[in-house]
């Protein structure tokens, strides 16, 4: 019984073997077509080549509990209309960093709010994977208190509309935007509550986009663009968001900027072009910080935002450049 065993123990050992011998004859072949060696090929060592599927994500670490905290969207959100938008401009798409320049609008349209109760907003997406693809449903809802005729004009004239939204986040203030001119959020469905509860209307938006919200880094289009005067090589900044060159008779370049104060920090600003025979130049100066010192040239359609980093200094955000 013992050499029977020691018999069968070393026969298998010799299959084994073999096995192992066969399989790694063939790894080596197929490493000696594709150019890499049979240790690279069982991944022992390295071929020099980097497969990177996931350097796109790459790591993700945990966080703290302010950060998974609730409750953080701020109540007042805007919606743009799709027929508000300016379909002759390219309408903005996200940078490498997620972030998405001004929505240009058409003459005379402004973006308007929403003051929605407290911590209604809710934003959220879910993506479920069929037989073919996965479906991915993105959804923003909120609740507006009252009862009032503009809601009511609201729910009559916008159901079914389709909307660009901009919310802020009140643990950073950094805004972000939802939908866009191809894959806008659309008004799904609204419940208006008039009862000894409350006096109410709920407002949901729905799109099936796989794009998630992303950064707006664009101004708050909220009033006409204050105009620089013919000429003018100093930006004086108001209140305004928005300012668009002037009819200029010579060539101009920005010089200065005055107007700006501490209060001013984190504000985004925006020029626009109004084109001409001279359009208005931007360069990198002491007070304008451009990407890579490339100059900016006011043609018609063209528009440069920029932040305010403090009293004295822009840097630029983003921009569109006409030719």
């Amino acid at each position: 019984m013992k050499k029977f065993k020691e018999k069968y123990n070393r026969r298998m050992v010799v299959i084994i073997s073999l096995i192992i011998a066969v399989v790694g004859l063939f790894i080596t072949v197929t490493a000696i077509d594709s150019g890499a060696s049979f240790l690279e090929s069982i991944g022992i060592v390295g071929s020099g080549m980097t497969y990177s599927i996931m350097a796109a994500v790459g790591n993700i670490n945990r966080v703290t509990d302010k950060d998974t905290s609730g409750a953080q969207i701020a109540s007042r959100l805007w919606l743009i209309a799709l027929d508000q938008i300016d379909d002759a401009v390219p309408f903005p798409r996200p940078n490498a960093n997620g972030e998405v320049g001004t929505i240009p609008l058409k003459t005379g349209e402004y973006m308007h709010y929403f003051e929605a109760i407290d911590d209604s907003l809710e934003d959220k997406s879910s993506g479920s994977k069929g037989d073919i693809t996965t479906a991915v449903t993105n959804l923003f809802s909120f609740v507006m208190g009252g009862y009032r005729l503009a809601l009511q004009k609201f729910m009559e004239e916008h159901a079914g509309d389709r909307f660009v939204i901009i919310y802020q986040m009140a643990s950073d203030s950094q805004y972000y935007i939802t939908g866009n001119n191809l894959k806008p959020m659309v008004f799904k469905t609204f419940e208006r509550t008039n009862n000894k509860e409350s006096r109410s209307v709920s407002f949901s938006f729905e799109n099936s986009s796989f794009e998630q919200p992303k950064k707006y880094t664009g101004a708050i289009v909220k009033e006409a663009p204050a105009v620089l005067a013919a000429n003018a090589t100093n930006i004086a900044f108001t209140g305004a968001s928005q300012y668009t060159t002037g009819a200029n008779t010579a060539p101009a370049t920005i010089a200065t900027i005055s107007g700006l104060a501490a209060a001013d920090e984190g504000r985004v600003v925006e020029i626009l072009g109004s084109g001409g025979a001279n359009p208005t130049n931007i360069e990198s100066i002491a007070a304008i910080v451009l990407k890579n010192d490339e100059t900016w040239i006011g043609n018609a359609g063209s528009r440069l935002t920029l932040k305010v980093l403090d009293s004295e200094t822009l840097v630029e955000v983003s921009r569109v450049q006409t030719a």
